[in-house]
């Protein structure tokens, strides 16, 4: 039932995307059967939608023509693109454009996406002519940037924004009505900002003025529209969430509810932007979808709350799906810089564009999954959930030479780890921490799986705790069967990384640390569960973590942050006190003034043997 509704969360919340046609370039071409292609050679970090856009064919077309890919593409292989009528290329036959080359200097942290932006050219246009980046860009790179190629006229300067809305909703409005003011655009005035001075839509404004949907010079006269034969005021039963557009939405259809969230427009609304892998236009299921969909739905029970106590939102939601093409496409959307926050993204690969925009429009953004996001050490505007390996030794710390003071401390140490596991290093780490508070604890090497290994080094007088050298479960399974073996004779336990809760076989009695209660407050799971039931047609989730739980504690407290202190609460975040999380109590702190904020809160998990 969830799966059919993926669509429907969504229906009336609008992504703008660039439509960006394929750039002039030069590809050989051959008859297949009288059809022609052109020989396409893939290139690194390339997928099915990027290589779509860049030809202007669908994702459907190329697998069509190339069956294989249906289990996936790999750098270096050729695929074969149908000439269309909207993709004539030049083959390699045909002249050739000289191009010119601007040399840039890669400074320290400085991003791909940052360099795209200072020049305006694209990723694929500066690989294109730096192999090198395949092993990646390091401060004092020197790279050649295409300067006035066709490539960059061709994607940039040519292609006009197309906002598009999910089915069921409607396409955009037409104005029919000709009558309309003439209004001069001042400085730091945006289309938003102007659309609330003249109770107009932005839609309205990008229809009469599309010259100005992707760049909104200060001096440019604008058209405004003073007598729509649009209607005016919206049924707020009917309202989507996302009021960039007056579309009609029938909630009843979608949720078997009339408008569960209610929003209503207001000068004053918050605005917030979610950018999440919801892969709407993917033909075959993605069972990951699910825990975005879930975290999604948490977070829109936040919003109806505050919404209830008079908090006016305007929530405007993007599929940037899972491709560094996509994300980069939405960021281009101009509207983004006008939102008080921003809630995305989850994969890391898409991580860095994210966190150059925040910190280039000063525009708080939480990163709510991953922990690989190296940029908040020197951005001060990003939030980050998951605690990371820091947190997590700290914590470790505390609890090793705390409440398990009095425990044999024992780092099995499995052979041939790799030194960059992070497992290995997080390891290493925590030895050093522990022989700086004069912590005593053995290191054993593992020789095999054989439960006498252990026994040679278990104390039968205390409480045993293991700690694997490694991240990877795969490494550490061979060895907790023996383990759990013993547990008859001795009081042992193994630390667990948080990933390997659900994994197989069975495992001997364990402790972990996360960022979520082990134990949830019933009653306020009780009161939830009821809202969540009323707002959406599915069951909640019964996994641990539950997402949707994470999207209603996460988007609760950053409404109650917006509140009050408004967009730049950053220098707040000492003085504010929440406790109403239920399943995560949320903690930020920040390692320098220059740095973003961590979530540091994390608890103490025990599982008993299976």
């Amino acid at each position: 039932m969830k799966k059919n509704l993926i669509g429907y969360i969504l229906a009336g919340f609008f992504l703008l995307s660039l439509s960006i046609l394929a750039q002039n370039d030069t590809y050989p071409t051959k008859k297949i059967k009288g059809i022609e292609y052109y020989v396409y050679k893939v290139q690194t970090s390339e997928g099915i939608y990027t290589i779509g856009k860049k030809f202007g064919v669908s994702q459907s077309d190329i697998k069509k023509a190339n069956p294989e890919v249906e289990n996936g593409i790999n750098p270096g292989q050729e695929l074969i693109i149908p000439v269309t009528k909207k993709n004539i290329y030049k083959t390699e036959k045909a002249n050739t454009v000289q191009v010119e080359f601007i040399q840039h200097k890669v400074t320290k942290r400085q991003t791909l996406f940052a360099i795209c932006r200072k020049y305006n050219v694209s990723q694929e246009d500066i690989k294109k002519y730096n192999p090198q980046l395949e092993n990646g860009l390091h401060e004092g790179d020197i790279l050649r940037i295409p300067k006035d190629s066709n490539e960059s006229k061709n994607k940039y300067a040519d292609n006009p924004i197309s906002i598009h809305a999910i089915t069921p909703a409607k396409s955009l409005p037409t104005v029919k009505d000709k009558t309309y003011k003439i209004h001069k655009v001042q400085p730091k005035e945006t289309l938003y900002s102007i659309s609330r001075t003249y109770q107009v839509s932005v839609d309205e404004l990008s229809i009469l003025n599309p010259e100005s949907v992707s760049q909104l010079i200060v001096g440019t006269e604008l058209k405004i529209p003073t007598h729509l034969n649009e209607k005016k005021t919206i049924d707020t039963q009917k309202k989507p969430i996302n009021n960039n557009s007056e579309t009609d939405i029938n909630f009843e259809k979608l949720f078997g509810k009339t408008n569960p969230a209610g929003l209503n427009s207001s000068k004053k609304s918050i605005r917030i932007a979610f950018l999440l892998p919801f892969l709407l236009d993917n033909g075959r299921t993605d069972p990951t979808v699910e825990k975005f969909v879930d975290f999604y739905a948490g977070s829109l029970i936040a919003i109806k709350e505050a919404k209830d106590r008079g908090i006016s939102m305007d929530v405007f939601t993007y599929d940037i799906e899972k491709s560094e093409q996509k994300v980069q496409d939405v960021l281009t959307n101009p509207e983004l810089k006008t939102m008080d926050f921003i809630v995305g993204p989850a994969y890391s690969n898409q991580v860095s564009f994210v966190c150059d925009f925040a910190k280039e429009n000063k525009i708080n953004t939480l990163i709510p999954f991953t922990s690989k996001v190296p940029d908040v050490d020197f951005n001060p505007y990003l939030f980050q959930f998951n605690p990371g390996a820091d947190a997590e030794l700290k914590f470790a710390t505390e609890l090793f030479t705390g409440k398990f003071k009095n425990t044999h401390i024992i780092f099995a140490e499995i052979p041939n780890i790799s030194a960059s596991d992070e497992g290995n290093i997080w390891a290493e780490n925590l030895k050093k921490e522990l022989a700086k508070k004069h912590k005593t604890f053995y290191s054993f090497k593992m020789t095999n799986p054989d439960y006498a290994d252990f026994e040679s080094i278990l104390n039968s007088r205390e409480k045993n705790l293991i700690i694997f050298n490694t991240d990877k479960f795969a490494n550490v399974s061979p060895f907790l069967t023996s383990l759990r073996a013993l547990q008859a004779q001795y009081d042992v336990v193994f630390y667990e990384q948080y990933s390997w809760l659900d994994q197989e076989p069975k495992k001997p009695q364990s402790i972990y640390l996360a960022p979520f209660r082990p134990q949830l407050d019933n009653l306020s799971l009780k009161e939830y569960n009821a809202s969540f039931s009323s707002f959406f047609n599915w069951n909640t989730a019964t996994d641990n973590p539950r997402y949707d739980l994470l999207g209603y504690d996460l988007s609760s407290y950053f409404i109650a942050l917006l509140q009050s202190y408004g967009s730049k609460f950053n220098n707040e975040i000492d003085n504010f006190s929440y406790t109403k999380g239920i399943q995560s109590q949320i903690q930020f702190e920040r390692i320098s003034k220059k740095s973003g904020y961590v979530n540091q809160q994390l608890y103490l998990g025990e599982n008993k043997s299976e």
